[in-house]
């Protein structure tokens, strides 16, 4: 299995390549510290894997690096490894086409269990939560939402505003904040604030 590790902390990028390194089917073929590294290794080397850090520079880049690989011809698998676990995040991760979720208190061997199981196909989702927790992907509304506004709900959660989500989907500011209307009604949330509430708790 050929990994791509997308990692902007040095010292857990080390970690990472030692715990790997343990096994003898998975081979770290480059390592990246940011979406512009990330995006060019994946192109020219074509991993296998992508194991990718949600929060680069502080914030979820690594959302944003998914979703461009995966519109990319015969994408690879990709697994997120995160110290975070809001449900914002992990609902950016579903919606940006990551085949898997690990949060980081997760020891090596599980690390590898995961990597193996998505690189097999599967999907899995350890969160690093008590089971139970509601989270928005558990709204039955969520499977209401058309392809555009699941792509503005994306944007929404990267706290986007309507004129930022507007340049982002080259559509008019106007369609934009009709999406966002469309995406809290049928979602069930009467603000964006409210949204937000329900995804991280506070």
């Amino acid at each position: 299995m050929r990994v791509l590790l997308v990692e902007d902390h040095p010292t857990m990028r080390l970690g990472i390549r030692a715990a790997l390194g343990l096994a003898d089917d998975v081979e770290v073929i480059a390592e990246a510290i940011g979406a512009g590294d990330a995006l060019h290794l994946n192109q020219k080397l074509k991993p296998d894997v992508v194991l990718l850090d949600l929060h680069l520079g502080g914030e979820p880049r690594g959302a944003e690096i998914c979703r461009r690989i995966k519109e990319l011809p015969d994408p690879p698998r990709i697994l997120v490894y995160s110290a975070y676990n809001l449900e914002e995040d992990i609902l950016l991760c579903r919606l940006s086409g990551a085949d898997g979720y690990l949060h980081k208190s997760e020891g090596p061997e599980k690390l590898l269990e995961a990597l193996r199981e998505v690189h097999r196909g599967g999907r899995l989702w350890l969160e690093g939560r008590e089971e139970g927790h509601p989270g928005l992907q558990d709204v039955p509304g969520i499977t209401h939402l058309t392809p555009k506004e699941k792509e503005v709900l994306l944007l929404l959660l990267e706290r986007c505003s309507n004129a930022q989500i507007a340049e982002q989907l080259y559509i008019s500011e106007r369609t934009a904040k009709f999406h966002v209307k469309n995406i809290l009604k049928k979602l069930g949330f009467s603000s964006r604030r409210e949204l937000f509430r329900h995804l991280t708790g506070s």
